[in-house]
Formats: structure tokens, C-alpha cells, sequence
């Protein structure tokens, strides 16, 4: 089984080069520009973050440039996604207007649903949060605002959720506010005659997920235990090969590609084209296994060969529905998901 993986929804990215602190200023306002007190404003993917005060402005700082996405939301409104090209130290923005109302999951499906929630909600914590959420002890503090519906005639479980999710990982110290653009899990049916029965049965095949996320240490103070699991969950993910694939550190962070099971050079099928604020990755080959520390496998699909994709300074790649991921990088889910701007400080 493979997966697509999609944790953060990004946009094609702005050029920029600028070091040392940058500060973005706003104004939020509802409809009847009436200001809106507490809405987020947070960097899609990072620990960049803060709140509207009661005449809803805001001043958020960041230590270094980054290409992720502003996300604006608030509860209740549907929330703005803005891309800033960070070439000053101080950005003004003009008045940001948050529009109330979302779409309902009841309203655009209308076929009915013979599933139960209990066996719905276990497809997406799995798939969500990841096979060993239970393990770690994470979950969603607010489940009861996940919209489940399992679509009989495209054999797709799909979820939303008018609200963010509150996620709550404990394994690796963050609160993670994520707001759910899209979620589905295609199975594979099959039909079969069991004791001359007619017996149906559902083989999970392929699994997606998209949408926005702010995390916040959990404790003011991170435990030495906390900082050893991060390191863990880092090393070998998805995250840490885009970063070592765009500085050409393969080989130093123990790295092996694998090709018709056969290793060989590490960029033989990578094109890689650095640039000031981006590298430029060509993949010529439609599949290949990447190995870490000469254990963990995962592998690398695209549907056409080559494929261009772009990776940023964080390691942040787009499009980022360019690549298929599976083995132990397609098992990456809320329960192993890091900060992009993690080991950046």
C-alpha cells in the first residue's frame, strides 16, 4: 500500500533572500469591519504564531524568512491563506476581511451511509493520526467536530471539520491546531461467497490528507526525554531527506538509494539545481527505495517521468502532491509530525 502524503497545504512559492528578524503587521475585521478579537495568525507548518488583540491588530515576529503560507482564522470564519514574500524587516498588511460561514459535509454528499461512526472514527485516527496513536496516547481533543461519511460508490471514506482539530501528543511534547481541508481513504472491495454466502470486504488502498497546522509546546519547559523522541521521530522523515537531498548530505546523513534492487550512486536520479532561495529537484526515475541508516525503507513514486519539484530552506517541497511516499515514510502522520522550522533555531 502506498500513500499520497500531504501535511501542509502550501502555494507556489515567492522568492525572497533576507536574513535576521522580520516583523508582519495587520488588522483583522469581520464583514461589517467590525475588528475580530483572538484570530490566529500563525506560518502553516511552524511555531510561528499569534493572536488578534481586541481592536483586532497583530505583530508577529520571526526569527528567520520562510516560505510557508499565513494562515488567518478565526471560529466561525472561513479562514485566509496568504502568501508573503518576506523582503523587508517590517510587512504592513492591508485590512485582512474574514468572511463567516463554511460548508457542511451533509451538503455536498447525498448518497447514503452504511457505515457506523465507531468504524469510521478507527479509519481515521489510523490514518490521521498514525498506526500507533494509541501507543503514544495522542488524540483529538474536540473528535466529536470530525465529519465522517464512507461513500459506497467510490469505496472512500472522506472527513472535514468546521472547526480546527486540537490535537494533543504528549509522545512528543505539541499541541497542534489543524485545519482540515481534506481527508480521504480509497479501499479496494472486494466480493466473495463465503459458506454460499455473498461476502463483501474493504482492503484500505490509498490514503490522503491536507490542511494547515500551528503547533505549541505543550509545557513551557521541554523535557530531555521530549527533545530525544523529537530527534528520533526527525531522523530518517520526510522532512529531514527533502533537507538533506536539497544541501547534497545523502551520503553524510546516512542515506542509500536503491534502484531495481540494486544500490546505486545517491544522485544518480536526482537532478538537483541550486538556487538563492530554492533548489530545483528533478526525479528520473518513476520509483525508488530510499534506505536511512541502512534499515529503514521507504520509497519514492512519481506518476511521470521526470518529475520536477521544489524544496525550500525548511525542507518545506512543492507541489506537494507531486510525490508518493511508502514504507516507513508513508506511515508519517500527526503522531510523527514535526514543525518545519524544527532543528532551524
Amino acid at each position: 500500500m502506498y500513500k499520497k502524503v500531504i501535511f501542509l497545504f502550501s502555494f507556489l512559492f515567492y522568492s525572497y533572500f533576507i536574513f535576521g528578524q522580520h516583523t508582519i503587521q495587520g488588522t483583522v475585521v469581520d464583514e461589517s469591519q467590525q475588528p475580530i478579537e483572538s484570530a490566529n495568525i500563525y506560518f502553516d507548518g511552524t511555531t510561528f504564531g499569534t493572536v488578534t488583540n481586541s481592536q483586532g491588530k497583530f505583530s508577529l515576529q520571526i526569527d528567520k524568512a520562510t516560505q510557508a503560507p499565513l494562515i488567518i482564522s478565526s471560529l466561525g470564519y472561513n479562514s485566509i491563506i496568504k502568501e508573503i514574500s518576506l523582503n523587508k524587516e517590517i510587512i504592513v498588511l492591508e485590512t485582512i476581511v474574514l468572511k463567516k460561514g463554511v460548508s457542511d459535509l451533509e451538503e455536498v454528499f447525498i448518497e447514503n451511509d452504511p457505515w457506523p461512526r465507531k468504524r469510521k472514527l478507527a479509519y481515521f485516527r489510523k490514518w490521521f493520526l498514525g498506526e500507533d496513536h494509541k501507543d503514544k496516547k495522542i488524540k483529538i481533543l474536540n473528535e466529536d467536530d470530525v465529519k465522517l461519511r464512507f461513500i459506497p460508490s467510490t469505496n472512500t471514506l472522506v472527513a472535514t471539520s468546521k472547526i480546527p482539530l486540537r490535537v494533543q501528543n504528549k509522545y512528543l511534547g505539541y499541541l497542534i491546531e489543524y485545519d482540515l481541508i481534506d481527508f480521504e481513504v480509497v479501499f479496494r472491495k472486494i466480493v466473495y461467497t463465503k459458506d454460499g454466502r455473498r461476502q463483501t470486504h474493504y482492503n484500505e488502498h490509498s490514503s490522503y490528507f491536507a490542511g494547515t497546522s500551528f503547533f505549541k509546546e505543550l509545557k513551557d519547559k521541554t523535557k530531555h526525554k521530549i527533545i530525544e523522541r523529537r530527534d528520533k521521530a526527525y531522523v530518517g522523515s520526510i522532512l529531514h531527506f527533502m533537507r538533506s537531498l536539497a544541501s547534497k548530505k545523502l551520503v553524510e546523513n546516512k542515506y542509500k538509494i536503491v534502484y531495481d534492487k540494486n544500490e546505486v550512486l545517491p544522485y544518480r536520479f536526482f537532478k538537483i539545481t541550486e538556487d538563492t532561495d530554492l533548489t530545483t529537484v528533478d526525479i528520473l526515475a518513476d520509483k525508488i527505495i530510499v534506505l536511512y541508516d541502512g534499515f529503514d525503507q521507504s520509497f519514492i513514486q512519481v506518476d511521470k517521468n521526470p518529475t520536477t519539484f521544489y524544496i525550500d530552506a525548511y525542507g518545506n517541497f512543492s507541489p506537494i502532491n507531486s510525490l508518493y511516499f511508502g514504507g516507513e515514510m508513508g506511515k508519517e502522520k500527526m503522531s510523527s509530525l514535526l514543525p518545519l522550522n524544527y532543528k532551524l533555531k
